[in-house]
């Protein structure tokens, strides 16, 4: 088999791959907001200590906090509990001070010492749903967060940050009516015009996203996230230049940014610039390993090139990474392929149909190695169980076609050749497959009809790729547009 018939197969399975688009929670983490200090403390719960001296170092500490001077407003806090070791106020303060020190568990027992002194404080409840969701306990936070809209319904802050831990969670039918009131509710700002929409668009509300995606984007122009999801939609609506546009300021201004590398490889790859979309793929997968479709699309890319060794090196990593993956093994056994290495061909499709073994591609893959191993008699079983799953599985038929041709079994061939043909009529390799059949068959005029449509289709494909363009059965498998 020739380099793009390996391709060919190839690429059909790797553009059915399907990714995800990520969201708030991995691209950009929400930024949660606290509750506001207060100037002006409410009555204190430790009787006669609370006196005008302590209710005076409170609004001095709660001034520092507001501008931004932690490290000055805590000696203030620590004196007043000393000689008011039950005022609230003074344990909510702070907890914020430590809690913006990444002393979480220390500031998580003064805002609960603060609530248990003060239930009523909405403020400390408020700012220990921050903490509890900057430490990753979303359940707790949200209860907290629900239970301070409960008790004060118009809380900017706690309406907020419900809204961005739902956006985490990736619950944005009820984020975006929180993130809407908290416009409403003078929370205006980046983070909410972000999250807004991220929610927007994961309801698939495009237009709405791209207003929200816009206004973040003028709240902070430097900032490559909006950038990104504008993007996406301007691809979904096939507007790829612009699309391209987008991310490559993305990029710009966030250089590690696996999403917006990958898709502009996509980009690339889906106007047919291979090779420049694999600088794009390297950045991806060096930025970020974790994401099967990072070497799925470099190492494809690689096929197409004709750069076997790069590509069987990247699957090689695919399959170390995701050892249970029956696809990381595929693509190993693919690539072996692609290098007539037919034992490791034959290994790694094996292991692929441990892991799934219904997976018609590798069947078919692994009936075409047999053939070349000249274990003839197993290829058959194997392609026959391939068409089994699926009769119009294209190169299970073509392969078995020529198996059978090859063992001179012609009448057997017929059938199964020319359902191939129905299957892909622009693919020569089945037409002269059928010529020698006929041809051995003494069928002149069957012989001489097939070899004029191979010669054409063989001349078409020639053309083809001498002006650099793509098979159509690669065209036919563009990847669909990045869904949520």
């Amino acid at each position: 088999m020739n380099l793009c018939h390996i391709a060919r197969v190839l690429l059909r399975t790797v553009f059915q791959i399907k990714f995800t688009v990520l969201v708030a929670a991995t691209i950009c983490a929400p930024i949660l907001v606290r509750s506001q200090t207060q100037a002006h403390p409410a009555k204190q719960t430790n009787g006669p200590s609370s006196s005008d001296a302590v209710n005076s170092q409170i609004r001095e500490a709660a001034s520092l906090l507001q501008q931004g001077r932690p490290g000055d407003a805590e000696p203030i806090l620590r004196r007043v509990l000393l000689s008011a070791p039950r005022n609230a106020d003074a344990h909510n303060l702070l907890g914020i001070v430590l809690d913006q020190r990444g002393q979480f568990k220390a500031a998580e027992q003064e805002y609960r010492t603060a609530l248990r002194l003060n239930p009523t404080s909405i403020s400390s409840l408020a700012n220990l749903g921050v903490l509890l969701a900057r430490t990753g306990r979303s359940a707790e936070a949200i209860r907290a967060f629900e239970t301070v809209l409960k008790k004060a319904p118009e809380h900017p802050q706690a309406t907020l940050n419900l809204g961005l831990q739902y956006v985490a969670r990736g619950d944005f039918a009820r984020a975006l009516p929180l993130l809407e009131r908290a416009t409403q509710l003078n929370a205006d700002n980046y983070q909410v015009r972000y999250s807004f929409g991220l929610a927007l668009y994961n309801l698939k509300r495009f237009d709405a996203a791209v207003d929200a995606f816009q206004s973040a984007s003028t709240l902070s122009p430097s900032t490559a996230e909006p950038l990104y999801y504008l993007g996406l939609i301007h691809w979904s609506r096939q507007q790829d230049e612009t699309a391209a546009q987008l991310w490559e300021r993305a990029v710009q201004f966030r250089p590690k940014f696996p999403e917006a590398n990958f898709m502009l490889g996509e980009a690339l790859r889906k106007h047919r610039r291979t090779a420049a979309a694999v600088e794009f793929y390297q950045r991806a997968l060096e930025q970020d390993g974790s994401v099967f479709a990072h070497y799925t699309r470099l190492g494809g890319a690689y096929i197409v090139l004709g750069q076997l060794e790069q590509a069987l090196d990247v699957f090689r990593r695919a399959a170390k990474h995701f050892p249970q993956s029956p696809e990381a093994h595929y693509f190993v056994g693919i690539a072996a392929r692609a290098r007539a290495d037919y034992d490791l061909a034959d290994k790694e499709l094996r292991v692929s149909l441990t892991l799934q073994p219904d997976n018609v591609n590798a069947l078919a893959q692994l009936g075409f190695v047999l053939q070349e191993r000249d274990k003839t008699v197993e290829a058959e079983q194997t392609l026959r169980r391939a068409l089994t799953i699926n009769n119009k599985h294209f190169y299970a038929n073509y392969d078995l076609g020529r198996l059978l041709v090859k063992s001179r079994r012609y009448e057997e061939a017929i059938p199964i050749l020319r359902h191939a043909a129905r299957l892909k009529p622009t693919n020569p390799g089945v037409h002269y497959q059928l010529f020698i059949t006929f041809s051995r068959l003494k069928s002149k005029e069957d012989a001489d009809k097939e070899l004029a449509i191979f010669k054409q289709l063989d001349d078409a494909a020639k053309a083809q790729r001498r002006s650099g363009e793509e098979e159509e059965d690669i065209e036919d498998n563009l990847p669909a547009p990045p869904t949520p």
